[in-house]
């Protein structure tokens, strides 16, 4: 049984930038609780204003988050790769379906190791 495919609310499969959060949270963040946790964190922390911005360099991507926006930069090849600045509203819609999308996949885990 495979699982389903992750998306959010909004998410629009021909947008490339909804395709680079997607890339980013699978690739950097992955099924990672702790580290869901953490972005949802330095999220809050900007759109406060707690923090004027926040950059996170992953394996693949760079992440930096404003007040208004997240930039998503493609972080893996020698010359620089394609980013994308994405409404912080809709990031974060994407990251809290995010942490929904990985906390299901661990129940099912959970459950399906005790069968």
């Amino acid at each position: 049984m495979s699982s389903p495919s992750f998306t959010w609310p909004g998410y629009n499969d021909d947008a490339p930038a909804h395709r680079m959060i997607t890339a980013y949270l699978a690739i950097d963040i992955q099924k990672s609780l702790e580290s869901v946790n953490e972005l949802m964190e330095k999220i809050d922390d900007v759109r406060t204003g707690k923090l004027s911005d926040w950059e996170r360099i992953g394996n693949a991507y760079c992440l930096r988050l404003s007040p208004h926006y997240a930039e998503i930069e493609e972080d893996f090849s020698p010359e620089p790769g394609q980013s994308a600045r994405i409404p912080l509203p809709v990031f974060t819609a994407a990251v809290l379906s995010w942490r929904q999308y990985i906390t299901a996949s661990h129940q099912n885990s959970d459950h399906s190791s005790k069968l």
